[in-house]
């Protein structure tokens, strides 16, 4: 994996593997912050078609299950809620921790797959997804 910094190419320490293990050792630290939105997320994922289990992920890796917000803000406070929705694109919808928050931020999830799958619809959905 080859990635252009500062006009210099560099060899990047991240592989695929070792990505995946990172955020699976971070998701099961964060699990018993997760079971508190677990009805939340399993809703909207039943509404959306979407794994709760990407919901939870994208929880996790994005805000550390709020453990890293400041009253729902990043550090910058430029990104909102448990899921890190920018500010500059969207006005976040409910408290940064509500079941209205999680279905915002998970529609716009949904909205941008599609996206990708109707301008790739050779991938498959793992590169999709990605």
């Amino acid at each position: 994996n080859v990635r252009v910094l500062d006009g210099r190419v560099c060899k990047s320490a991240f592989s695929y593997a070792a990505g995946l293990a990172t955020v699976r050792r971070t998701a099961e630290a964060d699990v018993v912050r997760l079971r508190k939105y677990e009805i939340p997320i399993k809703r909207v994922a039943r509404n959306l078609c979407l794994d709760p289990a990407l919901i939870a992920a994208i929880i996790s890796q994005e805000s550390r299950v709020g453990l890293l917000l400041d009253n729902g803000w990043d550090q910058g406070r430029q990104k909102y809620g448990l899921m890190q929705l920018g500010r500059q694109q969207h006005v976040p919808f409910g408290v940064w921790d509500s079941e209205e928050h999680i279905n915002q931020c998970s529609t716009i999830l949904v909205l941008a797959i599609n996206e990708v799958r109707a301008r790739h619809p050779t991938w498959t959905w793992d590169q999709q997804l990605r």
